[in-house]
């Protein structure tokens, strides 16, 4: 299928979004396309939907899995599929602007140089109004895919943006997604297609992200898995981080504080608590089988959630010793006579009773 672009949409219960993404990708100016879609054995109607369009447009290409793939794998399965010169990946919950592919696709055809082409992108509500237009480079133009890579890395964040942003070339895909990873595959892959070239950023907005309570997005954030990813992308591509000059104790470092701050912003504005991280709930009754997932997101969850306070009383403390001896002294008897630090003597003593290692 010379010239001709392959979305990708895997599905998973999206039954409630599911008619409004479909139609956007159909209603491209662009017509060369295949919507290829996967159903990963929903339950709610979404193969429905999904057969009905594929009935009235000769376009939609059509498979369910026989047993649930999870994301990047059915993600996978659709690149298995595809058959046009460049692919697409979509989601379920995501809308297409008319003009996405028309102005992005040149951009592959005429430069060997580019690996990946992205766009602006709108966040929108569940009710597709728009909170917050994402708009990364202020011009169009190529931007160094090394370059893209070291900053996701130094900021810990998708910085190219979500599956619905990114073109690239049928050649490039390799694998595919990687699925080990939970939440990040997405710029995983892009770091590895950045690998083979640059990225060329078209400033309009051509493209919507939903972000909902259903969202998996923020399941993520909600559970922390996320966080078990960004250092997993540290480790595998670190070598861009050794070049700055980072140790991994150091990058390590910026995960957990990356983390605390996470998880304070969500503590403080969502309410989120260490219940709210368990997929099951804490109380599983005798006999229960013992989720050490559910166990590890709660630990985790109060370790990071109580690091944030003891980091700012560590800041006025420096700020305090800079300033004003006497206010030092007054500030360090204050915490000597916390309940905190009461509490946390016995691990105090432990620790000094423990030799370093060589």
């Amino acid at each position: 299928m010379s010239d001709s672009v392959s979305v990708l949409l895997p599905v998973y219960n999206g039954a409630k979004y599911l008619g409004a993404a479909i139609e956007s990708v159909l209603a491209q100016s662009r017509g060369e396309l295949e919507l290829i879609v996967v159903d990963d054995c929903s339950s709610d109607g979404s193969a429905d939907i999904i057969a009905g369009y594929a009935a009235q447009d000769k376009r939609v290409r059509f498979e369910r899995n026989q047993s649930n793939l999870g994301l990047f794998r059915n993600y996978n399965r659709a690149l298995e599929l595809s058959q046009g010169q460049f692919i697409k990946p979509f989601a379920q919950d995501d809308l297409l602007h008319p003009d996405c592919l028309a102005l992005t696709v040149p951009h592959l055809q005429n430069n060997s140089a580019v690996s990946l082409v992205t766009c602006g992108r709108n966040w929108v509500d569940a009710a597709g109004s728009v909170l917050r237009q994402v708009v990364p480079f202020p011009a169009a133009g190529v931007r160094s895919g090394k370059l893209i890579i070291t900053w996701s890395l130094i900021t810990l964040t998708n910085f190219v943006g979500e599956p619905v942003v990114g073109l690239f070339r049928a050649g490039d895909r390799g694998a595919g997604y990687d699925p080990r990873y939970f939440h990040y595959g997405d710029l995983e892959l892009w770091m590895r297609l950045l690998q083979k070239g640059d990225m060329y950023f078209v400033p309009d907005v051509l493209c919507s992200f939903r972000s909902h309570d259903l969202a998996a997005t923020r399941h993520n954030h909600r559970t922390m898995i996320d966080l078990l990813d960004a250092v997993r992308l540290g480790h595998q591509y670190f070598s861009y981080l050794e070049e700055l000059g980072e140790s991994r104790e150091h990058f390590h470092k910026r995960v957990v504080e990356f983390a605390a701050m996470q998880v304070d912003h969500l503590a403080r504005n969502e309410n989120l608590d260490e219940n709210g991280v368990r997929k099951n709930g804490p109380d599983g009754g005798p006999g229960s089988d013992v989720n050490l997932e559910d166990d590890f997101a709660e630990a985790f969850f109060l370790a990071l959630r109580y690091i944030t306070p003891t980091l700012a009383e560590l800041d006025h403390l420096k700020r305090c010793r800079e300033k004003d001896h006497l206010n030092f002294d007054a500030e360090i008897k204050k915490i000597h006579s916390s309940i905190s630090w009461k509490v946390t003597a016995p691990l105090r003593a432990l620790r000094q009773s423990v030799p370093e290692r060589s």
